[in-house]
């Protein structure tokens, strides 16, 4: 390839990573101005704890006892106050929540204000490993006030998107690459694209999860021969996801794990004779290494306090909850898309795993139901028997980074050879589908109407669950946490408004997202073989392999 072809090749890559980049972020954005300063699950606490990190305060002291132990930190007088603020918004959880006890606030809440004069507070998060409060803290020193709130905001943002967007350009290598998309696409759930707009870890670690098993599997392939990119990339993911949560360095050495058994002896040696590969699993070890540091020091210095579990049989029927809550329940449990919503994202994600594993193979089947059924295993073995011990009650999205794990394991590795009696590879066979005879199901389940039916279908169903999940949320935030206004009171008369109207962010939100699926419907439904991918004939095709 010529240098001018590969500059043109490189150019083009990059042109694509930051479309989908901008797209995801304008949809967080969205979500970002539709939600009041601090009330996402614990941001109160959260930008506390990242406003005292900015200003260099690693360690506080313990107040309180049991479960709501806490320690003192010095912030700006705005992250107290705006705590005031945010309590306004709180309402009763959902029903089928199982945390109960927060208690409605009156309406008259105190507007939010801002101060840079440093008061001493509390705050409820001080465990996990430092490094995403230290950045997303840093605008607190630019600006105290809401925009500096809303610009934390945005920084873990895009953090997540950068992320996600990595994940994308891997999936659109994979040897099915619009399954894996639309896999991909279901798993970038609302409650993920919330939480990266309301200063929360779980996002960062929710999307580096995401990065590495999307990259990983590319890597593991027995044809793939990874450029740096894709190593770096995967490098990326896998510091990132041990540095961003408590659970994070547990959740990467379980990814390893099982990319090492999908790939084989052969694959993982063959990878480790790589020098970049080996640079990266450097920083790798060296992120392991500060994170458990971290958290031997956390435990020695503020040991969490001890948690019975609730009971195997007890966690078992918080199951349904925790899926919903993966989806989408906001704010403090207290507001959620309808359950019916929750299960027609569920059915519409398992029928892409389903056509996921029709054509894998038997130790990809195995490895994904395995891995599905250990994400929700450890839901109820964290809340149920403590195991492992976080000291606090579970929630749903927690176990995300594993159980996302089994869609795209499903989704994006190399498909098996079907029997000949289920192909429709010649011109007869396909004419036949077209017209869709009864005799020759299988293969009109292999036509390209057919898979764009299919993939039409589904994006549509996880686009209406999105706007659900936006429309929910605004009526809680319109009503400031009481009693839900109508839909006409919601656009004429709010109890709060966000600085755009919420239709207006509505039809952002779901501009940016159609456009990813747009493009997703847009996809061939396999690319070329990954060794006809180097050639100057082949340019174009390239562009799924950037980033």
């Amino acid at each position: 390839m010529s240098n001018t072809a590969s500059n043109d090749s490189g150019l083009a890559r990059r042109a694509t990573w930051w479309r989908l980049f901008g797209l995801l972020t304008l949809a967080g954005v969205a979500w970002m101005l539709a939600t009041p300063p601090l009330t996402g699950p614990d941001e109160v606490f959260q930008a506390r704890r990242a406003a005292a990190l900015a200003r260099g305060q690693l360690r506080g002291n313990v107040v309180g006892s049991g479960t709501f132990q806490m320690i003192e930190v010095d912030v700006p007088d705005t992250y107290v106050a705006g705590g005031d603020s945010a309590l306004c918004f709180v309402g009763a959880p959902v029903p089928e929540s199982p945390q109960r006890g927060f208690a409605v606030v009156a309406q008259d809440c105190p507007p939010y204000r801002s101060s840079s004069k440093l008061t001493t507070t509390e705050t409820g998060q001080y465990r996990g490993q430092p490094f995403y409060w230290a950045v997303v803290g840093l605008p607190s020193l630019i600006d105290t006030g809401v925009s500096g709130t809303y610009l934390m905001r945005l920084v873990g943002i895009v953090m997540t998107t950068a992320l996600l967007a990595s994940a994308a350009v891997s999936t659109m290598a994979a040897a099915r690459r619009r399954l894996a998309s639309v896999a991909l696409f279901g798993c970038v759930t609302p409650m993920v694209l919330y939480l990266a707009a309301s200063t929360n870890p779980s996002s960062v670690e929710i999307a580096a999860a995401i990065g590495a098993w999307t990259t990983g599997m590319l890597l593991t392939q027995a044809d793939s021969q990874p450029s740096g990119r894709e190593v770096a990339r995967f490098g990326v993911s896998m510091v990132v996801l041990v540095l961003a949560r408590g659970l994070g360095p547990l959740f990467a050495v379980g990814i390893l794990a099982v990319l090492a058994v999908l790939g084989g002896k052969t694959k993982v040696f063959a990878l480790v004779r790589r020098r970049d590969l080996r640079a990266w699993a450097a920083g790798g070890a060296a992120a392991l290494l500060i994170a458990g540091w971290w958290l031997w020091f956390v435990q020695q210095t503020y040991a969490p306090p001890e948690r019975p579990g609730s009971g195997v049989a007890t966690a078992i029927g918080y199951l349904p909850f925790y899926i919903r809550q993966s989806i989408g329940v906001f704010g403090q449990n207290d507001s959620a898309i309808p359950p019916l919503a929750a299960w027609v994202w569920v059915a519409a994600l398992l029928g892409v795993f389903a056509v996921g594993l029709w054509r894998s193979s038997a130790k990809t089947i195995v490895i994904s139901l395995a891995t599905l059924v250990a994400g929700l295993a450890l839901s109820v073995t964290a809340e149920g028997l403590s195991l492992p011990p976080i000291g606090f009650f579970w929630q749903g999205r927690y176990a995300l980074p594993v159980l996302l794990g089994a869609f795209l394991l499903a989704t994006c590795t190399n498909p098996v050879d079907r029997p000949a009696s289920a192909r429709a590879d010649t011109p007869d066979d396909r004419q036949a589908a077209g017209r869709g005879a009864p005799w020759n199901v299988a293969a009109f389940l292999h036509t390209r109407r057919a898979g764009d039916g299919a993939v039409g279908l589904a994006l549509g169903l996880f686009m209406a669950v999105h706007a659900s999940a936006f429309l929910s949320a605004a009526r809680h935030h319109g009503a400031k946490g009481g009693d839900p206004q109508t839909w006409w009171q919601l656009l004429s008369n709010a109890r709060w408004s966000p600085p755009l109207t919420f239709p207006l962010l509505l039809v952002i939100y779901l501009a940016a997202l159609g456009a990813l699926a747009w493009r997703v419907v847009g996809l061939d439904a396999t690319p070329p073989p990954r060794s006809m991918r180097g050639g100057g004939d082949h340019i174009a095709l390239r562009l799924t392999a950037h980033r």
